[in-house]
């Protein structure tokens, strides 16, 4: 949960100042930042050092930004807070307006965007406009989507243009049975269709962006087609192919974990006392609130995405501009209190990462094409 590791940095500070060059994972997929500023450069140490001293005031400005282009789905999957109890939000686009306010501010520090959070990104029409805007600044620009969106011909073109890096897309099943168990409201004959579609359109261009990320979220009733699923990413001829672990509401208790764990201990997210699925207790460091900026579609700044009932909001960037929300005194205050992980916040007792097993929900990578990040 770290900014950065000094083992990763220090190797590339000559590329990164002379070449303006660096190299970076972000759940387990590989980039390449490039055309890095100094300004750029110099806020990514500064912003690293928020990590050692923990001020209530960080030093520079983000380095990440997750961005919520959409609060609410398409689908039903039972598990996503997007259809359970963040449905007490107000359903929001980001409109487009706020969100070029937003680059407009951040674009000179931000290495990296993740145009997610709780929502389906896709269903903001103004999306694949985001994406440009953002590449326009040079930033590493990387979204997700369930794939039930239907992109015509010229939305594909469109998104394939737009510069995108990477397009993680949720395939978690290979039989329609089994995938809309989870992915209730889907069809997956859809969502391979958009996946070939892009594919297509970005061969047909000569293009290796961007590059496609199938992800497999394995649970109890579908981990038995992760060998199957692995093959149809070869066949379509996707960049990745990767497993995740699955997200469980942590106050809903163990009854999730025993319908939804898989058998195999490798794709699980916890360890469990034995003989139970009681989750044991592991130490857990949290630099959210200084690793990344986070903006919910209202145009709130908050210091985590969990936290979706704006409980701790650092405020709204259109009043009040995103750098200053940033360092707003709300921001302050609650930095001040936060304890690394330790709290007694909602939004603490709601997070998924704490007491698993690894720092990243992705625990596997296949490769399955030669393309440079």
């Amino acid at each position: 949960m770290k900014i950065f590791n000094l083992s990763d940095v220090l190797p590339q500070i000559l590329g990164l100042l002379l070449r303006g060059q660096f190299k970076f994972e972000f759940e387990m997929l590989p980039y390449r930042a490039r055309n890095i500023r100094l300004r750029k450069a110099v806020n990514f140490f500064l912003a690293g050092l928020n990590q050692y001293l923990l001020p209530a005031r960080p030093l520079g400005y983000p380095v990440i930004a997750q961005v919520e282009p959409a609060n609410y789905c398409n689908l039903n999957c039972p598990l996503c807070l997007t259809t359970s109890i963040t449905k007490s939000r107000s359903r929001a686009l980001l409109p487009l307006e706020t969100f070029k306010q937003f680059i407009d501010e951040c674009g000179d520090y931000l290495l990296l965007l993740i145009l997610w959070d709780w929502g389906e990104p896709f269903l903001n029409p103004d999306l694949i406009k985001m994406i440009a805007y953002a590449k326009t600044r040079g930033i590493v620009v990387h979204t997700s989507t369930n794939g039930n969106v239907p992109l015509d011909e010229a939305q594909v073109e469109a998104l394939v243009d737009s510069g995108l890096d990477s397009l993680v897309v949720a395939v978690d099943g290979v039989s329609q049975e089994i995938y809309e168990k989870y992915r209730q409201g889907g069809r997956l004959d859809r969502v391979i269709l958009n996946i070939q579609n892009i594919l297509r359109v970005r061969s047909a261009k000569g293009l290796t962006t961007p590059r496609i990320n199938m992800r497999f979220v394995v649970m109890r009733h579908n981990e038995a087609e992760v060998p199957e699923a692995h093959d149809l990413a070869r066949r379509m001829g996707v960049d990745f192919f990767t497993l995740k672990t699955v997200d469980m509401h942590p106050d809903e208790g163990c009854e999730l974990d025993k319908t939804y764990a898989p058998g195999k201990t490798r794709y699980r997210r916890y360890d469990y006392n034995k003989d139970t699925f009681t989750r044991k207790e592991r130490p857990f460091v949290c630099m959210r609130p200084w690793k990344r900026i986070t903006v919910e579609a209202s145009g709130e700044v908050i210091g985590c995405e969990y936290d979706y009932k704006n409980e701790h909001s650092f405020g709204n960037i259109g009043p009040m501009g995103t750098l200053n929300a940033w360092k707003s005194k709300a921001s302050e205050d609650f930095r001040r209190v936060f304890n690394l992980g330790h709290n007694d916040f909602d939004m603490c007792r709601s997070c998924t990462y704490k007491n698993s097993i690894a720092d990243d929900c992705t625990v596997e990578r296949f490769d399955l094409k030669p393309t440079k990040p």
